[in-house]
């Protein structure tokens, strides 16, 4: 084997310990222990980057927009636990209440 042919399998062996990587553990620090964590940890990240949720430019009728969107198009949350999502969402991360 050719030390380029070695080189071509690198970037592969980095991908699988990427994936390998439990999915909550990355970044988890970035959202406060606050009712409606759990929800948006377990089900916003089945589908969206964790980091593009801190990172979005949103306000409060932005995030209740997108957390009723969201659910139409199946995301899984409990109808009981929407109202708790928006308001965790809107306290810590709408750009109108910082």
């Amino acid at each position: 084997m050719s030390v380029r042919n070695r080189r071509s399998g690198l970037p592969g062996i980095v991908l699988l310990a990427l994936l390998a990587l439990p999915p909550l553990a990355i970044g988890q620090e970035q959202f406060p222990d606050a009712p409606g964590r759990d929800t948006l940890l377990l089900a916003c990240s089945q589908c969206h980057s964790i980091g593009k949720m801190v990172l979005a430019d949103l306000t409060e009728k932005d995030w209740e927009f997108i957390v009723y969107d969201m659910t139409a198009r199946g995301a899984p949350v409990h109808q009981e636990d929407i109202k708790e999502l928006i308001t965790y969402l809107q306290d810590n991360f709408a750009t109108d209440k910082q």
